[in-house]
């Protein structure tokens, strides 16, 4: 008997410019940000060629609670419905990445598989933490299993994995969250990475502490098109002529033109009414000062809020700061990850 662990490490994303509208046709860009979703898998491995049908598989994580899934009956540590329906996903992933990738394989787990999971992303904050999750553990799988693969692989496995718990995902997330860096997503053109120079920008992101759907929103903007066709049709050309200046911003690195096009992205997504009152406080405080430019990231209606830093008032972002901890709201700063999926 030898226990082996294989860890593997995943970065989240925040969507820069382009939420919802690239649902009909535009680009949005999207970053990796440098907060990770890390998964330690830990088994015995034996030199059988038959698989297992039945694990035991025990997990632990930071996220509030610990688990056991055996027969796929789930027992938590802390038997809240959020922690059921997150642990119920992960079983589903689990089987499904067993039962369709590693066929004829030499080395298979014994009857109990330890899954350890530490993740730095806010859950259902819309920073890419499912998709982390699919990277990161297929990967992991991946590596343990001793299977050779790529990051076009992994990223493509992933996919079809994140349409286990979302079928309508367009594969945005796992793009960037496997390869890292800034690019665009276009429906028709798939992902494109962007080398442009952003390492040294900084973000500030806020979390409403709102939890959102993001089919719900979806159709909601869906509603929002067929009851106001003239008005939608005029916000896809504002966006279009967001999305243009904003590629030329980002490579010029003109921080304060960037950060007036994050508000008038904002300003559009709040016309579709995807924001609320605790959004738009969060925003106009982030306005008040020490940002270049503040939108919500995602899909709106609560989730997380994305501001551009502006470290030439330092002083007026310490206010800032001061006043989302006054309000009580989880807030950090996040950069560039450019190196995308990793080996732990």
């Amino acid at each position: 008997m030898v226990l082996k662990n294989v860890s593997a490490i995943t970065p989240g994303k925040a969507i820069l410019f382009g939420e919802h509208f690239v649902v009909y046709g535009y680009s949005s860009i999207i970053f990796a940000i440098d907060k990770k979703f890390k998964v330690i898998i830990s088994f015995d491995e034996l030199n059988k060629k038959e698989f297992y049908n039945k694990i035991r598989v025990k997990i632990f994580s930071n996220l509030g609670f610990d688990a056991e899934i055996i027969d796929s009956k789930i027992n938590l540590s802390h038997n809240l419905p959020i922690n059921y329906n997150i642990v119920n996903k992960l079983n589903k992933i689990i089987e499904y990445i067993i039962n369709n990738n590693f066929d004829n394989i030499e080395k298979n787990f014994k009857d109990e598989l330890i899954l350890y999971i530490n993740s730095e992303i806010p859950i259902g904050g819309g920073l890419g933490s499912s998709s982390a999750l699919c990277v990161s553990l297929l990967g992991a799988f991946y590596n343990a299993m001793n299977k050779k693969f790529n990051k076009e692989i992994l990223c493509k496995k992933s996919i079809e994995l994140e349409k286990i718990i979302n079928p309508n995902t367009s594969g945005v997330d796992c793009n960037i969250c496997t390869f890292g860096g800034l690019g665009t997503y276009n429906k028709s053109l798939g992902f494109e990475k962007l080398n442009y120079d952003i390492q040294n920008l900084s973000f500030l992101i806020i979390n409403t502490k709102i939890n959102h759907n993001t089919f719900e929103m979806v159709n909601k903007v869906k509603n929002f098109k067929e009851n106001n066709v003239d008005l939608f049709d005029n916000l896809c050309k504002d966006y279009e002529r967001i999305l243009n200046c904003s590629l030329k911003a980002l490579q010029n690195r003109d921080l304060r033109r960037l950060g007036i096009l994050m508000n008038e992205n904002h300003l559009l997504l709040k016309t579709l009414n995807l924001s609320n009152s605790i959004v738009d406080k969060i925003v106009k405080l982030c306005q008040g000062g020490g940002t270049f430019g503040t939108k919500i990231t995602g899909a709106g209606g609560g989730g997380c809020i994305l501001s551009l830093i502006n470290h030439d008032e330092q002083s007026l972002l310490n206010k800032l700061l001061e006043k989302l901890d006054d309000l009580q709201l989880n807030h950090f700063f996040v950069n560039l990850d450019d190196q995308g999926f990793r080996l732990g």
